[in-house]
Order: structure tokens, then C-alpha cells, then sequence
């Protein structure tokens, strides 16, 4: 098998994990090099799995849409891309992932793939596109969208279609993100947190600190009520949505991200059986 090499790119998590863009000479990094954020305040994330180092290089080069940079991860088989996804999961992020995958994986079709992913309650909304090359592309549309996929695309393909079909799958997830969450403030701050729903940006003692849109939501909800007890369904409707089935376990993951990311500021505790807490001093 021929030896993968991507020549200027960074490892970011595993030995085929890449970032985009690849730095400077020297590894400093200039202002223009410096990885932009979304207006949500955060980077989102696309995962390629796929055996064409081709497409792989096509999205370093030019995956750049609604002037956010993308943090890029590639993985050229199933399996790798299921440890992958393994690892979205345990950081909380996976509101802001979105996955890229070909029918013919080794090891793990992504078919197989696209199924694990609706299966996991954490991974179910990540949008998924299936791409295919070989073999009866009718067929194997159908197939893919039947497994869950968000949209198909066959091989040929160019890099503005690709750029453009992952665009429009962002932008649905984006509008769908956005509706039906009442900001209950404009600026609110406690114990050296400031949350600016406006600019939808958060820091901690004057530093900035990146959220995922979902952590966003549920330190806006902690925050509208600080010192007092939210509950579970509080937090489910608020954040997810009356129509959104989610469980304690996907919230405590967020929870415990936001914990993390927070730590120095005002504490967050967790009601057993029934909810959490944000405490008014730091």
C-alpha cells in the first residue's frame, strides 16, 4: 500500500489527524495563518473518511466557507474513523462536527459508518455526507440516504460542488441551531464570567474561551439562574428542544466540557436526580 505523506500539515489527535491550515515555515504563526472563529465563537469540525488522499487534499486546500476556518480530521478507513468519532463524543463537540465519508471503506463500509452515527445519541443530528465513485451510484444514493446520510455525491465531483454541498448542509445546521432559543439576556456576567449572547462570545477573567453552540446554550441557561437549580427538562426544552430526543447522559457530557472549560470561574454543581447549578461566586 502506498505511504500516505501530507508534507506541511500538523497532527492534531492521531497519526492521520491533520489541521488546515498547515503552518508557516518555522512554525510561527501569522495573523493572516491564525484560525478564524465562527460568529458562534467556536470552530467547527469536519471528519473525511475516505482511501482518496486526493479528496483529503482538496479539502485542506480549500475547505474555508462563511469565512470560518474548519478543523479538518481525516481517517482512511471505518474503523479509524469510529475511534475518531469516539473521541468528538468524549470531548462534547459534536454539535459542531460534521462528517464526510465514502461508501467502499475498508474495514467498516460508510454505510456501517453512517448507521453507528444515527445509533449514538451525541452523534445522531451530526450532518453526513456519503460520496461514491464506483459501482451503481443510483443504488448506492438510495442506500445512503436510507442509512441516514444528509445527501449524496458522486465521484467525480469538483472541489466547488463539494464546498458547496457541505456549505448548504452548515447553514441548515446553523438555522436549525439558532430557532427556537430565547436569550433571556443581552450581557450577563458572575464570579469573572461575561456571556455576550449578541456577540456570542464568552471569557473567563478577560480571556476568551471557545464553547461549543450547545455549551453556549447551557451556560446561558446556568447564568439566567445563577445560584439557583435547573432541572433536566428544563435544560432538554431550553437547549435541545421539545422535539429533540435527548438523555441526562448527552447533557452531562456537556455539562462536564463546560465544567472543564470554565474551571476558576463560577462553579457548576450537580443535583443528583435532578439538575444542576452554577454558583454565584467564582
Amino acid at each position: 500500500m502506498k505511504k500516505r505523506t501530507f508534507s506541511g500539515w500538523k497532527g492534531i489527535s492521531g497519526a492521520n489527524t491533520l489541521a488546515y491550515p498547515p503552518p508557516p515555515e518555522g512554525g510561527n504563526e501569522t495573523a493572516a495563518g491564525k484560525r478564524a472563529v465562527s460568529p458562534w465563537g467556536g470552530r467547527a469540525s469536519v471528519l473525511v473518511a475516505d482511501t482518496d488522499e486526493a479528496l483529503h487534499k482538496t479539502v485542506y486546500r480549500r475547505f474555508d466557507l462563511d469565512q470560518a476556518i474548519f478543523t479538518i480530521a481525516s481517517a482512511f478507513d471505518g474503523e479509524e474513523a469510529v475511534w475518531m468519532l469516539r473521541k468528538f463524543q468524549a470531548s462534547g463537540d459534536c454539535d459542531r462536527l460534521m462528517v464526510v465519508a465514502d461508501v467502499h471503506l475498508p474495514r467498516r463500509s460508510g454505510l456501517d459508518l453512517c448507521r453507528f452515527v444515527r445509533s449514538q445519541e451525541s452523534l445522531s443530528p451530526v450532518p453526513f455526507l456519503m460520496v461514491a465513485g464506483e459501482g451503481d451510484l443510483h443504488e448506492l444514493c438510495l442506500s445512503s440516504l436510507e442509512a441516514g446520510a444528509d445527501d449524496f455525491l458522486p465521484k467525480p465531483f469538483s472541489a466547488r460542488e463539494f464546498e458547496a454541498r457541505l456549505g448548504a448542509l452548515w447553514r441548515r445546521v446553523e438555522r436549525e441551531d439558532r430557532k427556537g432559543f430565547d436569550y433571556p439576556f443581552d450581557r450577563a456576567e458572575s464570579g469573572g464570567l461575561v456571556v455576550d449572547t449578541q456577540k456570542y462570545e464568552v471569557r473567563l477573567r478577560g480571556r476568551r474561551v471557545h464553547l461549543s453552540h450547545k455549551e453556549f446554550l447551557v451556560c446561558v441557561v446556568l447564568l439566567s439562574k445563577i445560584g439557583m437549580v435547573v432541572r433536566h427538562e428544563e435544560f432538554f426544552q431550553s437547549v435541545w428542544g421539545e422535539d429533540r430526543m435527548v438523555g441526562r447522559e448527552n447533557l452531562k457530557v456537556h455539562v462536564h466540557a463546560l465544567r472543564n472549560k470554565l474551571a476558576g470561574g463560577p462553579a457548576i454543581e450537580a443535583i443528583r436526580g435532578v439538575g444542576y447549578r452554577m454558583k454565584a461566586d467564582g
